[in-house]
């Protein structure tokens, strides 16, 4: 009884040092950070991911707006603000030259993808919006 209690207690001891040299030893911006990732895409909680229809875009949507990346360079186009509430969905038209989206602020937002400019505001929805079709 004494070999397994003292067994645990080691078990524990060395579990509580890797963990805290995991924890200590990184930037707090790296927490979570896969494997054999460089970076992390834009700020605040992701929503959703979209490719554009052509391929050569990725919004993401999240708490604080969307961020559009080149897919070619993986270079950050432009950050999408507007609403008042976390972006939940987002989609592209078929020509891929506008995208829509959808927030808790119970608004939709129409934007020009290839200026980053806002379009259109749709409003008078009761409820968020968490769901989006095209």
């Amino acid at each position: 009884m004494k070999k397994y209690f003292v067994f645990i207690l080691s078990l524990l001891f060395i579990l509580s040092i890797q963990y805290s040299q995991r924890t200590f030893a990184q930037d707090s911006s790296q927490f979570g950070l896969p494997e054999g990732a460089i970076a992390r895409f834009g700020k605040g909680k992701l929503n959703q991911i979209q490719y554009s229809p052509d391929g050569k875009r990725l919004a993401v949507a999240g708490s604080i707006g969307i961020w559009l990346y080149d897919t070619a360079t993986y270079k950050k186009i432009t950050l999408l603000t507007g609403h008042l509430a976390d972006v939940n969905r987002i989609a592209f038209s078929p020509d891929g030259k506008t995208l829509a989206s959808g927030s808790r602020d119970k608004t939709v937002r129409l934007w020009d993808v290839k200026t980053g400019e806002h379009k259109q505001i749709l409003t008078g929805h009761v409820y968020g919006i968490y769901s989006i079709a095209v």
